[in-house]
């Protein structure tokens, strides 16, 4: 008797148990979403915002960037990265703490901060440099956006 309930059980999961068709995917979820754009600022191309060696002067630069929309800057995120040598990468506001020897026992100490900024449409890189020292343009830089929704 418990040979043919046990039978019959097996049978009724057997018939009861299969699958249909795979529906239609679903809407993804929040954080679901990325995307990866790379931009390269040349020397040449960063534009100074106020006068050199001014006291609050800095260099910028800004790409059009039509991947970051209204929902992006409202419901996602927005990472920004510096390229470094060595396909070493390192998350802005970076900061490079530096220095130069000027001979005679003097040194200059200062500090370069990497940033960004975006709104819908573009994204803007600036250089800061603690001394103001912006006589001297930056060299080419290789950023990296990573946008998440």
């Amino acid at each position: 008797m418990k040979k043919i309930v046990l039978l019959f059980s097996v049978l009724v999961l057997a018939f009861t148990s299969c699958e249909g068709p795979m529906g239609p995917p679903g809407t993804p979820g929040e954080g679901m979403n990325w995307e990866i754009i790379n931009f390269t600022v040349q020397a040449q191309d960063w534009r100074l915002v106020g006068q050199p060696n001014a006291l609050g002067s800095y260099y910028m630069y800004e790409f059009q960037a039509n991947q970051i929309t209204n929902f992006i800057c409202e419901e996602g995120n927005v990472f920004g990265y510096r390229w470094l040598s060595n396909n070493e990468q390192t998350p802005l506001g970076q900061v490079a703490v530096m220095g130069e020897d000027l001979g005679n026992g003097q040194e200059v100490l200062f500090t370069e901060v990497y940033s960004f900024s975006f709104r819908p449409g573009y994204v803007t890189f600036f250089i800061d440099y603690s001394d103001f020292a912006t006589d001297i343009r930056p060299m080419t830089c290789d950023f990296r956006i990573v946008l998440n929704y």
